[in-house]
């Protein structure tokens, strides 16, 4: 049951905790807008289209910023809220009153935790969901600018590659799709002059579609001493949809899928395991790392006695700077000399101990 204490610290938090979103988020976008607002109008669009793509790629971008920032604007906010106590001795009085300092935090840390569900749910289901979203880059954000794909596994074990890729038009042209066993060995090659993704079926619909295979169902590969076989293809299936392409072109795209889709991934791209399974483990820590983050932060701003609301700020800002840049430098780590784990974890034993230690210190 929540008391009128608990009642007074949540609604303050509530109230820091969407100031701090507001400020931080808004900061984020200003800062990126005035470092590459020369890239939304480099191809001369008018205004108002420039205007169009600069809210749909940050209006997209903010479940990423949100997912990034969620650790830190919960400390703002935690500290914002014991802070405004600590000068306005309102912690004085309630010490006083024989409650301890352990009891004022506790509702922080609660909404701490409850936070913490929001960055799971932003992360499993929104990144997600709109992840081909998050890979345009600022200069193509109505997705105009066509590229080539090239040797991409999809869950038939085939490659699939194509000269251009029209992401507007939901084009592929001058595809070629090597078909291949489980050995990864090569069956039967298809070739077309383009294909259209058909949305309603969920397929790509090939133009001149031709496979070319071996006869011979004993022969284990494809080889130019096999005679070939002509057949006409129309339809490919294929998950490699034209927004999964798109999601492709990111060099973070692994980092956008949820669990489910990179267990599925896991399964057919043998040479980015580790990769998938250092972004599988920092998922599972990263809920921990911001608890952690705050638990470091908050023990600065708990004191028995009046202190500079500044000098705690400050300490609270050097410790807690260490394990953010800490937990990012770990996170973007790629070795696969070491146990996929090992960058994931690193924060947590070295920074968990300081938070039981700061904790500890404080005197209720």
């Amino acid at each position: 049951m929540l008391n009128i204490l608990d009642r007074y610290v949540i609604r303050s938090f509530v109230i820091n905790y969407l100031i701090s979103l507001t400020v931080l988020i808004g900061l984020y976008i200003i800062v990126d807008l005035f470092v590459n607002l020369d890239e939304f109008t480099e191809r001369d669009l008018p205004p108002a289209d420039v205007f169009v793509n600069i809210c749909s790629y940050y209006g997209y971008n903010l479940f990423l910023y949100f997912s990034q920032l969620s650790g830190i604007i919960t400390l703002v906010a935690a500290s914002f809220t014991l802070a405004r106590m600590q000068r306005s001795n309102e912690l004085t009085a309630i010490l006083a009153s024989g409650t301890s300092l352990y009891r004022v935090a506790a509702p922080v840390v609660a909404m701490g935790l409850v936070l913490n569900t929001l960055w799971i749910a932003d992360q499993e289901v929104f990144i997600p969901r709109f992840a081909h979203k998050l890979a345009r880059p600022h200069d193509d954000v109505d997705g105009r600018e066509t590229y080539g794909i090239w040797f991409l596994n999809d869950r038939n074990n085939a490659l699939v590659s194509a000269v251009e890729f029209q992401p507007r038009a939901q084009k592929l042209k001058r595809v070629v799709i090597m078909n291949r066993d489980k050995d990864n060995m090569v069956t039967g090659i298809i070739m077309a002059d383009a294909a259209n993704w058909d949305e309603n079926r969920q397929l790509w619909s090939l133009d001149r579609g031709i496979l070319l295979g071996a006869k011979d169902e004993q022969n284990e590969s494809f080889g130019r001493d096999i005679e070939l076989g002509k057949n006409l293809v129309d339809t490919y299936e294929s998950e490699l949809t034209p927004k999964e392409l798109m999601l492709r072109q990111a060099a973070q795209w692994i980092n956008f899928m949820s669990i489910r889709q990179l267990n599925a991934l896991e399964e057919r791209e043998v040479s980015r395991r580790w990769h998938i399974a250092q972004v599988k483990h920092s998922r599972f820590t990263n809920p921990f790392a911001n608890m952690i983050l705050l638990l470091i932060g908050i023990p600065f701003f708990l004191n028995r006695e009046p202190r500079n609301v500044l000098i705690s700020a400050a300490l609270s800002l050097g410790v807690c700077s260490s394990a953010f840049v800490l937990n990012f430098v770990a996170q973007n780590l790629v070795s696969t000399s070491v146990n996929p784990a090992l960058p994931a974890w690193i924060p947590l034993l070295l920074f968990g101990p300081v938070a039981v230690v700061l904790l500890d210190r404080v005197k209720t």
